[in-house]
């Protein structure tokens, strides 16, 4: 499938208010990068962590037709939209749209430690991010996010991130900017907690 049809389904996210304004080619750049960061192993398993518009998951489906994908998203309109995505570009066989809240589907079985890696852009705060992406990944596992241009410090600490089973972060500084952690251990089964507690009472 060509670039085109990524280019204009990711147009259409822009139109629906899924991706915000911004050149698309930007936007698949972008994507590119993000995917040569984690540089996955062949016929892994991935999920994109609040896909929103489809970002970098539907880029990473065009450019990884071998890749297990999960695009994850709590928003219906947002899931619905990305179902449609899947298609237009021709992603059908290896990519699934889950509809749900990141700290539920976290506890489900057929979810819980059974990624070898989780994409995350725009996903949430550091602290929210970390505690829900630990319990999809399986040890070795890998966090993969999307960074501000410029470094700031203490914006993941590494006591907090290991009491979560994760590395301290490795930094790709771009542009664009990436930061990596590692699963080095499961985390208790009490990880993540719900949604409001983890927005309420952050880990760091």
């Amino acid at each position: 499938m060509s670039r085109r049809a990524l280019a204009e389904t990711i147009a259409r996210a822009q139109l629906l208010g899924h991706v915000g304004p911004g050149e698309i080619d930007k936007y698949i750049e972008h994507g590119l990068a993000h995917l040569e960061a984690a540089d996955p192993a062949e016929n892994s398993r991935w999920c994109d962590l609040g896909s929103g518009g489809g970002l970098p998951g539907l880029v990473v489906a065009h450019e990884r037709p071998d890749l297990e994908i999960s695009l994850l998203d709590r928003s219906l309109s947002r899931v619905q939209f990305l179902e449609q995505a899947v298609a237009n570009i021709g992603a059908t066989r290896r990519v699934s749209v889950l509809n749900g809240d990141a700290t539920d589907l976290a506890h489900d079985p057929l979810h819980r430690a059974s990624y070898d890696g989780v994409f995350s852009r725009s996903f949430a705060a550091p602290s929210v991010t970390a505690e829900c992406a630990a319990a999809f990944l399986c040890p070795g596992g890998a966090l993969v996010v999307s960074e501000p241009p410029e470094p700031v410090e203490g914006r993941w600490p590494t006591e907090h991130v290991q009491s979560l089973g994760l590395s301290a972060v490795s930094v790709i500084e771009g542009p664009p900017r990436f930061v990596i952690m590692k699963l080095l251990e499961l985390p208790a089964v009490t990880v993540p907690r719900s949604w409001p507690q983890i927005v309420k009472n952050p880990l760091f």
